[in-house]
């Protein structure tokens, strides 16, 4: 099942017979845990950060699919079979590297690179390209620039409104935003803002080297992975026995004992920030720890509300 975490992942923290005995050589096991590490950081960030877009899923790589922008896929592929045969465009694993087929192989043979071309290593990453800038409410547009949200990419018909003192006088809630977008989606005035919008994707086909819509690398936040990799894994030990796990696992998710606290209430413990959970309790209050993910637009979780009578502008 596609998960944020793909089995390439966990390689950069164990090694690979490691991982397979301690999860029995069971895929579906790991896949369950994985879920459920997700799961775990999504509870500590969704009231700030857009989640959904930040833990997208990772997939192999099909070139027969289409693929939204932001997407993230890895290379695999079935070991070489020299006794096969192999139509154009299909991939193979040779030697830790995946190949596409350059020329279709009509009669079994050994694998010979001139007929095949090499994509990179196996389970090497590569994510689609925005084809603009994702649209931020906070931005000025002016008249003809373009954006992309929510998989559709927009061009301003209509220039940002810019507040003037007055109107900020009569906003119901503290802010400093001398602007007024409308959202592409929004139902009311979107239409009038921006258009229709035109869909996106990577057409089916295309080669993950064509840079106009691939770019080699892994877009997702590398510290969150961290964290999620250091969760699962620490939920994977506990499912052996959860009176013996590793030292290493429970610093990395939860710290050592006596670096944890008790917040002023003591209803709650506070996790050192260098451990899974303290990373994650700070990111969610943002005021140590700010990560670079995706903010849900318009800003939300906020805890206070306020406003008051007409404002009157006075003049002496």
């Amino acid at each position: 099942m596609d998960s944020f975490l793909f089995i390439g992942d966990y390689y950069k923290q164990i090694q690979a017979d490691a991982l397979t005995q301690i999860i029995g050589g069971s895929n579906q096991i790991l896949e369950a845990i994985q879920r459920a590490a997700v799961e775990e950081c999504i509870s500590y960030l969704k009231q700030k950060y857009d989640t959904t877009l930040e833990f997208e899923p990772v997939t192999q790589h099909n070139r027969t699919l289409s693929y939204l922008a932001e997407n993230t896929v890895y290379l695999n592929a079935i070991t070489y079979d020299p006794t096969a045969t192999y139509a154009l465009n299909a991939y193979t694993l040779y030697n830790g590297s995946v190949y596409e087929c350059s020329l279709a192989i009509t009669i079994p043979e050994t694998f010979n690179p001139e007929h095949w071309t090499l994509l990179g290593l196996q389970y090497d990453l590569f994510y689609a390209i925005l084809p603009y800038p994702t649209f931020n409410y906070q931005s000025f547009y002016n008249v003809g620039e373009q954006v992309f949200w929510r998989n559709k990419t927009y061009t301003a018909l209509l220039q940002t409104q810019v507040l003037g003192h007055d109107d900020k006088l009569q906003i119901n809630q503290a802010a400093t935003d001398t602007i007024l977008n409308v959202f592409p989606d929004d139902p009311v005035n979107g239409v009038k803002y921006w258009g229709d919008g035109v869909d996106y994707s990577v057409p089916a086909n295309t080669d993950l080297s064509n840079t106009t819509y691939w770019a080699s690398g892994d877009n997702r936040d590398q510290k969150l992975l961290m964290i999620c990799v250091d969760i699962a894994l620490y939920h994977v030990y506990a499912r052996i026995a959860p009176r013996n796990i590793p030292d290493l696992r429970i610093h990395r998710y939860m710290g050592d004992s006596q670096d944890r606290e008790k917040d002023t209430g003591g209803k709650r413990i506070l996790y050192p920030t260098y451990s899974a959970l303290g990373w994650l309790q700070a990111a969610s209050i943002g005021d140590d720890i700010t990560p670079e993910l995706p903010l849900l637009q318009p800003a939300q979780g906020g805890r206070i509300r306020f406003g008051g009578n007409f404002k009157n502008v006075n003049s002496y």
